[in-house]
This record gives structure tokens, C-alpha cells and sequence, in this order.
């Protein structure tokens, strides 16, 4: 638990953290502890998921904590209004032999403003089916996160598990 002289998460600092998320089967979907890197992110901005960004406020660096996020706290429920068919001709000619079910594809709007992921469901003669739901969407996440570093950029202090204090 947080003590009185620690600097305490906000809104707005910079945080580093490990994370390791997983299904409620089991399956790990992301350990920045396996790969050895965390993730950094300014709490408040959107950039992680509302629900992690959340649940830092408040923690302190070397504080850990253990939280279940419901889908629409992470990725949102499944929409199967998101899948769509594409024909053969939206893609590069070379990549269509490559496309197989279940394979994650990068994609980009027509005006090439938006990019986004589709999940091949299925390739045709003539079309291909993306579901364009984030794999995880639908899913409950099961997170562990160990605070690592914090920056308050107001007064760029900075507290961090190396800082002898």
C-alpha cells in the first residue's frame, strides 16, 4: 500500500508498468515480464484501456494490483455487424494466396485516414470475410500490473523503484 511520501498516480502523470494479461481460461494474452518491456502511457489520455487507466490512480510506484476488466471496460462486446466481405481486388494480388483463416491482417480505409486490424474468417473465389472485432472483443481480461515508473510533468517529479529514497 501507498505511504504518505510516496508520489501517488494521477491524472495526467507518465507511468511505466509490467502487465500480464489473461482470459478466464487461462491463456495469457500479453507479459511485459516475457517480452521485458512495459508499457508507458499519461493516465487520463486514452491511450490504454479506460479500465487500466483507472484502476492506476492512486498506486504508487513498486504497488501491484490484481483487476478483472469486463468487455466494456477493454475491447467492447462482440459485434457481429463487424464482419464484412472484401473482394480480391482490395488487396494486393501477391497477398491473396497468403491469406488463411484466422490470420490477422492489417488494413486501412479507403481514403487511408483510418487503419485497423481485420481476422480472416474465410477466403473465396472471389471475396474475402474480415471480422473486424478486436480478437479480444467480448473477452474478460484478468490483469496483473506492478507499477514501475511515474512522472508527474507538472513538476517533472519522478519516482521510480531505482530511486534510492
Amino acid at each position: 500500500m501507498a505511504t504518505e511520501d510516496k508520489v501517488l498516480i494521477s491524472v495526467g502523470d507518465e507511468v511505466e508498468m509490467h502487465y500480464k494479461c489473461t482470459l478466464e481460461d487461462g491463456t495469457v494474452t500479453g507479459d511485459s515480464h516475457q517480452t521485458g518491456e512495459t508499457i508507458s502511457f499519461e493516465v487520463g489520455k486514452k491511450t490504454v484501456l479506460a479500465g487500466i487507466d483507472e484502476r492506476v490512480v492512486g498506486m504508487s510506484v513498486g504497488d501491484t494490483s490484481t483487476f478483472t476488466l469486463e468487455p466494456d471496460e477493454g475491447y467492447g462486446d462482440y459485434d457481429s455487424s463487424r464482419i464484412g466481405s472484401m473482394p480480391h481486388e482490395n488487396f494486393p494480388a501477391e497477398f491473396i494466396p497468403q491469406l488463411q483463416e484466422g490470420m490477422i491482417i492489417p488494413l486501412q480505409s479507403k481514403d487511408g485516414t483510418s487503419r485497423l486490424i481485420g481476422t480472416v474468417m474465410e477466403v473465396g473465389d472471389d471475396t474475402v470475410t474480415v471480422d473486424f472485432n478486436h480478437p479480444l472483443a467480448g473477452k474478460t481480461l484478468n490483469f496483473d500490473v506492478e507499477i514501475v515508473n511515474i512522472t508527474n510533468p507538472s513538476t517533472e517529479e519522478v519516482a521510480s523503484e531505482d530511486t534510492d529514497e
